[in-house]
C-alpha cells in the first residue's frame, strides 16, 4: 500500500514489495471472516470433522489456569482419559487469554505488533487416533493450496530426540514433510523446549512439529528458526500425543494416542493480508477507526513504534484494542471484575488511557465494546447476546474507577513526594497500594519475606511486579523466587482438607469411598415425596482424628459408611440431619460432610452397647427438613433468574439454603433494587408457582455443558468433568437452567408460596435478598396482614387522641418493634410489607409531632395575650 509521509515522499520499504509474493490468494484483500471461515470450511465441509463452539475465556471444570490461554483447554479431559470425546474429529476458533502464569502477555502488549492479552486460536483435534501424515497433509494443503501461501516462505520443524528421556528422534513426521514436497533443507531438528510438548510436569505429553513462516522473504534463512524474530514466527504447531510422563518424570506410551493443533489466527490474518504487525490488518484496523471516531480530534493511528512513537499515541492504540477485545469476551463470558483482579486490572488500565491518551473522560470503551461485538459477535454469538450485560458492567467499574481516582490519587501523590521512586506505580490499578505501603512503613520491615508478600496479594491484591517495585522504592530485599515458591506452597496447602483443629487426616489410604447417589433417589406418590431409605455398613469410626475400631455410646464421633442417602452441605444447601438405626442403638447424626468423596456422619452413638466397624445400620434423615431444603433451593434458582432477567448484569457471590429460609447474595451492576423490582419478582416466581411448572433434571458432562445457551454459572465456581446435576425450569415468563449439585423439588408447585423477608445492600454492589417459602412464607403474609390491620387502626385513631400525644407515640414505638425481627424469628412479614408498615408509622409520628408542635405555638400565642392583657389593667 502506498503512503505519503509527512514530506510528502512517496515510500515504500522493500520487504513490503517482497511480501507481495508471498501470499498469492486470488483475492487482492482477504478479510479476516473469511479467512475464519475458509479454516473452517476446509475442515468441516471437505474433510468431515465436526465444529465445537469455544468454551468460555475462565475454564468452569479446570482450577489450574486462570484462563483459557490455549484450544486445547478445553478438551484436557479428553487427554487426561476423564472424560469421553463426542466425536472423533473436531475442529473450532477458540477465544483465549494471556494475562498471567507461564504465559503472560500482558506487559508487552502495544510494544510490538504480535503481542496480545486476547487472541483467537484456530484448531483442528483427532481423538482416540495419531495419523501423523494426514495431520501434516491437512495443514500443509491448507496453508499452500487453500490459503495459496508461497511455499518458499515455510519452515517445518520436528523433534529431533533427547538421550537423557532416552526418546529417538520422530524421523516418522520428518519423512512425511519430506514426502509432501517440503525441501530437507527446510526441515529441522529440534530438541525438548522447542518440539516436545507437555500439559505439565505429568500427564499427557508428546513430540509436535510447526509450521513457521518467514514474512522477510523467499531466501532460506533457516538459522534464524526459533530465534525470536518478530519476522520468522511459528504459525501452526501440530502436537502428537503419544506419551504419558508419571510423577517421577518417567515417560510411557499412551493407550489411546490424539492430534492437537493450534494455528494463531490473527498471524494467519497477517500473513494473508501482506503485513508484518498484526494491528495492520483488519482485526484491528475497524477498533483503530472507532477509537478515532469516538474520541474526536485525536491523530490517526500510524503504525509506529519506539522513538518514533515519541508520544505514545500509537501504543495506546494497540493497547486500548487489544484490552477492549479482551475485556468483551471475558464480560460475555460471564467474568466480574471485582472476582477477578487482572480484569479489572486491565479495565482501569483502559480508562486510564482512554482519558489521558484519547481525552475521553467517559464511555469510550462501552463504545469500544460495540465495535467488538460488530467484528466477533456472529463468531462468539454469546457477545451479541450478553451486551446488555458488557455495557452495564463497564459503565459501573468506570464509576468506581472515577472515584477511586478523585480519593485514592490523591494520597497517592503524597506518598510519592516522599518517595519519588514509587511515582511509577499505579494506585488507579492497585487501590490496596495505599494501605499496603502505610503496614510496610508502620513494621519496620527490612525484608519483603515470601509470607508477607503472600499477605500483600492476599490482603491488598497487590501483584508480583508491584510488590517488587515497592520493595526497590522502599530499599527492602524482595526474593522473587522464594516468594513464588511461598505462593505455590500456599495455593497447595489451601486445597487440602481438613477435618478438625486442622489436622489433616488421609483418607486415600481407606480404600473404597462413599456412594452417596441415594440422596437424589426420591419421587412422588400421591401427591407426597418419598425418600427411600438406605442399608449401610460402618467403613471407618473416627474419634477425634483417629481412626478406630469401635465407639462407646454417648461419645461424639464420624461414622464413614459404604453408602448414604444424607445430603453433605455444598452448593449453599445445609446438610441432612437424622439417624443410623443399629440393631443396639442409634446414631444421632447432627452433620454431613465430604472429604475426597467419603462422607462424614457427626453425631452422638446412643445406646447400652459399643458400635462397632462393619456393623450396618439404615440411614434415615429428617424428611420435612429436606423437602423444604428443596422448596428453598429451587426457589433460590427462580429468583437468580428473574433478577438476571430484570437487571441485565447480575451475578450470584455466595447462597445458603436451609429449611427455614434461603438467602442469595447477589452482585448487580446498574440500578439498584427498588420495591418496584421485589414486587415484580414476588408476582412472577408466585405466577411460576402457580402454573406448576416440571422441574427438570439431567446429568451432563463438562462438553455437554458447554454447547447448551443461557446457561448460569458461578463465577470462580470449578464444576466437575462429570457427573454435572443441570436443573432446568422453563416457563412462559423465565428460563432458569444452572448446574447445580443440591436438592430440588419435581415441580414449581411444590413450592406452595414465595415471599421475600428481607432486602440489605451490601457495599457499592451486593444485595443480600432473604426470602420463604411454603407454609413459612404464607405465615409471614398472615403475619403482615395482621401488623397492616394494627396500623391502619392507629391512624384512624390519631385524630380521636390527639390530645394524648404520650399514648399515641407509645402505640407507635410497640408497633414499629414489629418490624425488628430476625429471619429465625416467628414474626417475619413480607419485606414490602415491612416497607409499608414503617411509612406508615413514619408518616403518623410526623403528624403526632406537628399536631404538638401546634400546640405550643397556640399555647405561646395565648400566653402571650394574657401577659398583654394583664399589663394593660395596671394602675
Amino acid at each position: 500500500m502506498l503512503r505519503l509521509n509527512s514530506n510528502k515522499v512517496l515510500t515504500r520499504s522493500i520487504s513490503q514489495l517482497t511480501r507481495r509474493n508471498l501470499s498469492n490468494y486470488p483475492n487482492k484483500y482477504l478479510s479476516s471472516k473469511v479467512a475464519r471461515q475458509r479454516f473452517l470450511d476446509y475442515f468441516i465441509n471437505e474433510n468431515n470433522y465436526n465444529f465445537i463452539r469455544s468454551s468460555p475465556v475462565v475454564p468452569f471444570y479446570d482450577d489450574t489456569v486462570p484462563f483459557v490461554n490455549a484450544g486445547m483447554n478445553q478438551f484436557k479431559g479428553i487427554f487426561l482419559g476423564t472424560q469421553e470425546a463426542r466425536f472423533e474429529k473436531v475442529v473450532n476458533t477458540q477465544k483465549c487469554i494471556r494475562v498471567g502464569g507461564k504465559h503472560n502477555d500482558l506487559d508487552d502488549v502495544g510494544l510490538d505488533g504480535y503481542h496480545h492479552t486476547f487472541f483467537e486460536m484456530l484448531g483442528n483435534w483427532s481423538f482416540g487416533q495419531c495419523s501423523k501424515k494426514e495431520s501434516c497433509s491437512l495443514a500443509w494443503k491448507l496453508l499452500t493450496d487453500g490459503f495459496k501461501i508461497n511455499k518458499n516462505a515455510l519452515y517445518v520443524t520436528y523433534f529431533g530426540g533427547d538421550e537423557a528421556m532416552e526418546l529417538e528422534p520422530d524421523l516418522e513426521c520428518k519423512d512425511v514433510w519430506q514426502s509432501l514436497g517440503v525441501p530437507e533443507d527446510r526441515i529441522l531438528p529440534f530438541g525438548m523446549k522447542e518440539n516436545f510438548w507437555e500439559m505439565g510436569a505429568s500427564g499427557p505429553c508428546g513430540p509436535c512439529t510447526e509450521i513457521h513462516f518467514d514474512h522477510r522473504g523467499l531466501v532460506n534463512r533457516k538459522e534464524f528458526v526459533n530465534k525470536g524474530l518478530h519476522e520468522l514466527i511459528e504459525l501452526w504447531n501440530i502436537v502428537f500425543i503419544e506419551y504419558n510422563r508419571d510423577s517421577e518424570g518417567k515417560i510411557s506410551s499412551l493407550p489411546h494416542k490424539h492430534v492437537d493443533t493450534g494455528m494463531g489466527f490473527e498471524r494467519l490474518v497477517a500473513i494473508l493480508q501482506g503485513k508484518v504487525s498484526n494491528y495492520e490488518t483488519d482485526v484491528f484496523k475497524t477498533l483503530f477507526t472507532g477509537i478515532q471516531k469516538i474520541s474526536g480530534k485525536v491523530p490517526a493511528y500510524k503504525n509506529l513504534y519506539g522513538e518514533k512513537d515519541w508520544d505514545q499515541l500509537n501504543t495506546s492504540y494497540r493497547i486500548l484494542s487489544d484490552h477492549a477485545r479482551m475485556i468483551t469476551a471475558c464480560l460475555a463470558d460471564g467474568v466480574i471484575p471485582e472476582q477477578n483482579a487482572k480484569l479489572r486490572k486491565i479495565m482501569r488500565r483502559s480508562f486510564a488511557i482512554s482519558e489521558n491518551m484519547f481525552k475521553k473522560e467517559q464511555g469510550l470503551l462501552k463504545e469500544l465494546s460495540n465495535y467488538v461485538i460488530e467484528s466477533l459477535g456472529t463468531v462468539y454469538p454469546e457477545m451479541q447476546n450478553n451486551f446488555i450485560q458488557i455495557h452495564q458492567i463497564i459503565d459501573f467499574e468506570e464509576d468506581i474507577y472515577k472515584s477511586l481516582r478523585r480519593n485514592a490519587a490523591s494520597d497517592w501523590l503524597k506518598i510519592s513526594k516522599d518517595y519519588p521512586a514509587l511515582a511509577n506505580l499505579d494506585v488507579i490499578e492497585m487501590p490496596g497500594l495505599v494501605h499496603a505501603f502505610k503496614e510496610i512503613t508502620n513494621s519496620n520491615l527490612t525484608e519483603i519475606t515470601p509470607e508477607f508478600g503472600c499477605k500483600l496479594f492476599d490482603t491488598y491484591g497487590l501483584d508480583e511486579p508491584c510488590i517488587k517495585k515497592l520493595s526497590v522504592g522502599l530499599e527492602l530485599e524482595f526474593d522473587e523466587v522464594r516468594f513464588r515458591n511461598e505462593f505455590d506452597a500456599v495455593k497447595r496447602r489451601s486445597k487440602l482438607t481438613s477435618v478438625t483443629d486442622g489436622n489433616l487426616i488421609d483418607f486415600k489410604q481407606m480404600g473404597k469411598s462413599t456412594d452417596d447417589r441415594y440422596k437424589y433417589m426420591y419421587g412422588k406418590v400421591d401427591g407426597k415425596y418419598v425418600f427411600d431409605e438406605v442399608r449401610a455398613e460402618v467403613l471407618n469410626i473416627l474419634d477425634e482424628n483417629e481412626f478406630v475400631s469401635c465407639i462407646e455410646p454417648n461419645k461424639p464421633c464420624t461414622l464413614i459408611l459404604d453408602k448414604t442417602n444424607m445430603y453433605y452441605e455444598s452448593g449453599g444447601q445445609v446438610s441432612d440431619v437424622g439417624c443410623i438405626e443399629f440393631g443396639a442403638g442409634k446414631f444421632e447424626v447432627v452433620d454431613v460432610g465430604n472429604i475426597n468423596n467419603y462422607v462424614l456422619h457427626k453425631g452422638v452413638y446412643k445406646s447400652n452397647f459399643q458400635l462397632n466397624v462393619h456393623e450396618q445400620g439404615v440411614v434415615k434423615f429428617n424428611e420435612e427438613a429436606r423437602f423444604s431444603n428443596m422448596r428453598n433451593h429451587t426457589a433460590t434458582h427462580l429468583l437468580n433468574a428473574c433478577l438476571k432477567q430484570m437487571k441485565g448484569a447480575t451475578c450470584q457471590k455466595s447462597s445458603k439454603v436451609c429449611a427455614g429460609y434461603l438467602n442469595l447474595d447477589v452482585g448487580i451492576f446498574g440500578e439498584k433494587l427498588s420495591s418496584k423490582d421485589i414486587a415484580f419478582i414476588e408476582d412472577r416466581i408466585k405466577k411460576i408457582i402457580k402454573d406448576r411448572v416440571d422441574v427438570k433434571i439431567d446429568e451432563i458432562d463438562a462438553q455437554s455443558l458447554l454447547n447448551l445457551d443461557q446457561v448460569t454459572l458461578v463465577p470462580g465456581e470449578v464444576y466437575p468433568e462429570k457427573g454435572i446435576r443441570l436443573i432446568e425450569i422453563t416457563s412462559n415468563d423465565l428460563l432458569s437452567r444452572e448446574p447445580c449439585c443440591g436438592t430440588h423439588v419435581l415441580n414449581t408447585g411444590d413450592i406452595g408460596d414465595f415471599c421475600m423477608v428481607s432486602f440489605k445492600s451490601l457495599g457499592r454492589s451486593t444485595s443480600s435478598l432473604y426470602c420463604v417459602t411454603g407454609p413459612r412464607a404464607k405465615k409471614a403474609r398472615e403475619t403482615g396482614q395482621e401488623l397492616l390491620n394494627h396500623v391502619a387502626q392507629l391512624q384512624k385513631s390519631v385524630n380521636d387522641n390527639i390530645d394524648k400525644p404520650e399514648v399515641l407515640e407509645m402505640a407507635v414505638a410497640s408497633l414499629k418493634l414489629h418490624l425488628n425481627y430476625n429471619i429465625e424469628d416467628e414474626t417475619i412479614m413480607p419485606y414490602l410489607v415491612k416497607e409499608e408498615c414503617a411509612e406508615q408509622l413514619s408518616k403518623i409520628g410526623r403528624q403526632i409531632k406537628e399536631v404538638a408542635r401546634n400546640s405550643l405555638k397556640r399555647l405561646g400565642s395565648l400566653s402571650i395575650w394574657r401577659c398583654r392583657a394583664l399589663c394593660t389593667q395596671r394602675p
